[in-house]
């Protein structure tokens, strides 16, 4: 699944009065250019997106997110329903669909938001890294990884386990991996032409490897957490991934 963000609009519905100059004020919003009145899914579009623009149908958009991720969290996706994310987010229950028409859409937006979070902490020239410090640059990166996977990795976990019977999500978690993997195969390529890596080894190959075994490292420490050491387990796996490229300070020199 590509990473655009599925954003579902809102839905507003007017407050119209008694009065005719209040519904005459209400028909001249809702009007498009044309003049016409916008009927059936063409107005509840509108409405939607007139929701969405205004401060407090945005807060509420962020309460019903963050209370359907303690729903689905708390039970799993499967048993979560849309009654039991409205009242962890003390709202009415038409409000939900104001802004999502289920718990599908509000689950892609919650696995969509710690995508880009893990997209964000592998991607390099952070303000801890230091230009030509690749293996203290990999180490970063692979921390970043492993922390941002430990703050989401109940959602991580169902997301897996959705993509088996959803083809639009199975194809997000897939693009997420493969550009994962061809940014690792790029940095390798660059440091196999700058001489600070094995000219031998496929890029390529290696990258998907790396990409996987940190993956499921990542998985099965949040299974049983307190099984590794945070610390140690991010400098281990750096130093793994420094020999499996055979990673140089210099050319011709091998990292320790």
């Amino acid at each position: 699944m590509s990473e655009e963000e599925t954003r579902m609009s809102g839905r507003h519905r007017g407050a119209g009065t008694a009065a005719d100059s209040a519904t005459a004020s209400n028909a001249a919003v809702r009007a498009t250019r044309g003049g016409h009145l916008p009927t059936g899914t063409s107005a509840r579009r509108r409405d939607r997106a007139a929701a969405r623009s205004n401060g407090k149908g945005e807060r509420t958009r962020e309460t019903i997110v963050a209370a359907a991720r303690t729903v689905f969290e708390r039970v799993g996706y499967l048993d979560a329903r849309v009654s039991d994310i409205v009242a962890e987010a003390g709202i009415a229950h038409g409000s939900f669909y104001t802004y999502f028409p289920s718990k599908r859409e509000v689950f892609e937006e919650i696995v969509l938001e710690v995508g880009r979070q893990i997209s964000a902490a592998v991607v390099a020239h952070r303000p801890e890294d230091v230009p030509s410090e690749y293996l203290a640059n990999l180490g970063h990166s692979n921390r970043r990884y492993l922390e941002v996977y430990k703050r989401n990795a109940r959602m991580m976990v169902l997301a897996d386990q959705v993509a088996t019977s959803d083809e639009r999500l199975q194809e997000f978690r897939f693009q997420g991996r493969r550009r994962h993997v061809e940014r690792v195969a790029e940095t390798i390529r660059g440091l196999q032409e700058s001489g600070r890596a094995d000219p031998d080894i496929d890029a390529h190959t290696t990258a998907g490897l790396l990409v996987a075994m940190l993956a499921n490292f990542a998985f099965w420490t949040s299974i049983a957490p307190d099984e590794y050491d945070d610390e140690l387990s991010a400098h281990t796996a750096t130093l793994i991934w420094a020999r499996a490229i055979g990673l140089r300070d210099r050319p011709g020199t091998v990292s320790d």
